[in-house]
């Protein structure tokens, strides 16, 4: 009787869990193992600012699956607590120590899956490593940082960075009575915002008592003698503080591929096809350590988000099982919350056209999202189209209340290629109580068509 084939998986994270248990579904003949560094997987990190601002009180709450839930309901071998050190890719092994007692194996594959994630990325200045100095990037973060306000006691807090994670986790510290400074590197929140869904944004934080700063870099930190974090020091100004979240941003964790010769592409991300496989054969890869494609473009674009993560680790996980199959692609799509505020962005933005030398042109719009008799509020719209033929590319939205409702139709209308005439001419749903008789995408659709 033949022996299985072996799939390995290193990550069991978002798209790593994806893809273990798409291609469990798809061979339960598989002999699959997940190799995962830290002691958890398939935890939803996206609520960690939850757990910060005492809304989820366990943390335990965010972990969706334990490794013995893993293992019983997809028959897969989890390895948690071990470190992937090498890929043999000619031998077709991959060298694995355990953490806890110190021992090196290796473990033989058909087929690896590499779903290593990514880093927050940290400025190279003097003290960065000093206590107080936090990130967000996994559950252990979030646990940090809790246990940093629950000890020390911050009275202020600053955060580096104005990104969505940024604004999630300020607002999130806010909840604590603490004074929080930003410090942002460009003049607008999200330099990928439109200018008016950008100063919506800011004078939330500003009406919030959130105060923000801007300057070219962070040029060092002042430590105390215990190696604990007093100041934020940049060019003209210094923040005294006793607790910094840096939100810069992430870089894809590429070292084991780097070290096999695998080939790395935008953004340093590990250079994959359609199909999710690397320049070595029978090597995959998925999620934050990977780009995917613009849908609009097809060029490889960076996007790591646990949506993307997600789509591509089924992807891979499928066709690692062989399936027929390739990566759907980005449209960018972001949803989150802020202060009150619910914001969103799918498609194009005007700097990624520039970027990308795509011709285009914004319309904006504001109309309520539902009357005002039932408590309907007005919202920001920013759609970016085809100066020539029309074409929807990209939409931006802020407001209080049924922003993710209108997400879902731009991105829909997208992705189907419709033209604002198109989007004017949707047939949505009315009902006073729930929405306007005529929408704002609808609004702003007719706004766009009519512009010269």
């Amino acid at each position: 009787m033949a022996k299985p084939e072996k799939l390995i998986v290193v990550g069991g994270n978002a798209a790593g869990m994806a893809a273990a248990t798409a291609a469990r579904r798809r061979r339960p003949d598989l002999d699959i193992t997940l190799v995962e560094q830290s002691g958890r997987i398939a935890t939803a990190n996206c609520s960690a600012p939850a757990y910060l601002d005492g809304r989820i009180v366990q943390v335990s709450a965010l972990e969706n699956l334990t490794p013995q839930n893993a293992s019983e309901q997809y028959s897969l071998n989890v390895l948690t607590g071990h470190q992937a050190l090498e890929i043999q890719p000619r031998a077709h092994r991959l060298a694995v120590r355990n953490a806890a007692t110190g021992q090196t194996f290796d473990l033989p594959y058909d087929r690896l899956i590499l779903s290593t994630g990514a880093r927050p990325i940290r400025p190279s200045v003097p003290n960065v490593g000093a206590r107080g100095i936090l990130a967000l990037r996994s559950l252990d973060d979030a646990e940090e940082i809790r246990r940093w306000l629950e000890i020390r006691r911050p009275s202020t807090f600053v955060v580096i960075g104005t990104g969505t994670i940024a604004q999630v986790c300020a607002e999130a510290l806010k909840s604590h009575g603490l004074e929080i400074h930003f410090i942002g590197r460009e003049e607008g929140l999200m330099e990928d915002l439109e200018k008016p869904i950008s100063e919506c944004l800011m004078q939330a934080l500003l009406d919030a008592g959130i105060h923000v700063h801007f300057a070219e870099n962070i040029t060092g930190f002042q430590v105390s003698l215990e190696n604990e974090v007093e100041a934020v020091e940049f060019p003209g100004q210094t923040l005294r503080c006793q607790g910094v979240l840096i939100a810069m941003g992430v870089a894809p964790n590429t070292d084991l591929a780097r070290s096999a010769g695998l080939r790395l592409g935008v953004q340093e991300t590990l250079q994959v096809d359609r199909r999710l496989g690397t320049s070595r054969a029978g090597i995959y890869a998925c999620g934050d350590c990977t780009h995917s494609f613009f849908r609009t473009t097809n060029k490889p674009f960076y996007w790591p988000l646990a949506t993307t993560a997600s789509r591509q680790g089924r992807q891979a996980g499928e066709i690692a099982a062989g399936a027929r199959g390739e990566d759907p692609g980005t449209l960018a799509t972001r949803l989150w919350t802020c202060l009150g505020l619910q914001v969103a962005r799918v498609g194009l933005s005007s700097k990624l056209a520039r970027d990308m030398g795509v011709k285009h042109r914004v319309t904006h719009a504001s109309a309520a999202s539902k009357p005002g008799m039932y408590g309907g509020h007005s919202m920001d719209l920013a759609l970016i189209s085809d100066p020539e033929t029309g074409r929807l590319l990209g939409a931006q939205i802020i407001g209080k209340e049924g922003v993710h409702a209108r997400l879902c139709a731009l991105s829909a209308a997208i992705s189907g290629k419709l033209t604002l005439k198109e989007v004017e001419n949707l047939d949505l749903g009315y009902s006073p109580e729930l929405a306007a008789l005529w929408d704002p995408v609808q609004i702003a659709g007719r706004l766009g068509r009519k512009r010269p």
